[in-house]
């Protein structure tokens, strides 16, 4: 058994083998050369812009300054000398330790006494004995189901339908 498998791998590499086909596609045809363009003419557009003549240069003219006033220096005068007065001597501390406050007693809240008062007597209805008026109602009879049984003894389950009778 393992021979034949083995066998039939062997059959199968074979024809699985396409190597021998070659591809033997001929070559396509070379396109044929394209038409050569015809040489475009370039269109002679441009027109270059007209030579600018150099504008003349002005002539040099020499203006004068204008004499400037220098004011003499004032003398420089020595600052008078001031007199400050020497910071005063260093006082010894004061005792200046100031109690809390005194804490105040908390206000002591005082509920008011609830009043009663009485409510009017609500009036009184006279009691009236309920009577029996109760109906039942009436009594629903379905159809009565009908199941057959099989002949070959096997109770198929169906979705029962229950019908029931018109009240007209």
């Amino acid at each position: 058994m393992k021979f034949l498998i083995v066998a039939l791998a062997f059959v199968a590499c074979a024809y699985a083998d396409v190597s021998e086909l070659g591809y033997n596609y001929e070559q396509p045809a070379a396109p044929a050369p394209a038409p050569a363009p015809a040489p475009v003419q370039p269109v002679k557009t441009y027109i270059p812009p007209a030579p600018v003549a150099p504008a003349p240069a002005p002539a040099p003219v020499y203006v004068a300054p204008k004499p400037v006033k220098v004011a003499p220096k004032p003398v420089p005068v020595a600052p008078k000398p001031v007199h400050v007065a020497p910071a005063p001597a260093p006082v010894a501390p004061v005792n200046t330790y100031v109690p809390p406050a005194p804490v105040a007693p908390k206000p002591v809240k005082v509920a008011p006494q609830p009043v009663h008062v009485a409510p009017e007597p609500a009036p009184v209805a006279p009691v009236v004995q309920p009577t029996n008026t109760y109906i039942p109602p009436a009594p629903v009879n379905p159809v009565e189901e009908v199941e057959q049984t099989p002949v070959d003894g096997y109770r198929y389950k169906t979705v029962r339908r229950v019908v029931y009778r018109h009240r007209a």
